[in-house]
């Protein structure tokens, strides 16, 4: 992960009680990506894609969520955005890639939280593996504060026993020029 730590400003905590008053402590990123100067996304994308914002990563424009998978791939991880209001899973663009499926032991996993938690909804943004780790990160934007369907998901990822520290959340300041 040193690739997405490399432009990490700020670290911090976000802490949360579970239904059992079980304390879930999830570590907090702050980071900036560069803004995309490039050209915009293909026209005939659906208006959600259209109107979330590109960032750049060596060149290459990127939502942020992909920019985050992107700079895990580069440190050996393996993983995908999670497009829950698709309902699908992407590891680029979807102008420029098509949809993916998980590999069978990552698909175990997600439903695994997906059965817990009783929906898709909420679930984090990032789903990534490396070997046996996994991380799930959540991408913020400035100010933006997890939905109750999200301290949801965390409760329904942490009772499948997914390890707290396995939990990600990254808020993203303005992109820089």
């Amino acid at each position: 992960m040193e690739s997405l730590k490399c432009l990490v400003s700020s670290v911090g905590e976000y802490s949360i009680t579970s239904p059992t008053s079980r304390k879930i402590t999830i570590a907090t990123w702050t980071i900036r990506f560069p803004k995309w100067l490039g050209k915009p996304l293909d026209e005939s994308q659906k208006g959600s894609y259209k109107i979330k914002p590109l960032v750049e990563i060596d060149g290459e424009p990127l939502f942020g969520e992909l920019a985050i998978l992107r700079l895990l791939q580069k440190d050996g991880w393996d993983g995908v955005w999670v497009d829950t209001y698709h309902d699908r899973f992407w590891k680029g663009l979807p102008d420029r890639k098509s949809a993916c499926l998980l590999p069978e032991k990552a698909q175990e996993i997600y439903d695994k939280i997906v059965a817990k938690h009783e929906k898709v909804g909420g679930f984090f943004d990032v789903f990534a593996w490396h070997g046996q780790k996994l991380m799930f990160a959540e991408y913020k934007g400035e100010g933006d504060k997890l939905r109750p369907n999200q301290i949801s998901w965390i409760n329904a990822a942490v009772s499948s026993g997914i390890s707290p520290s396995s939990l990600l959340l990254i808020e993203f300041l303005n992109r820089t020029k």
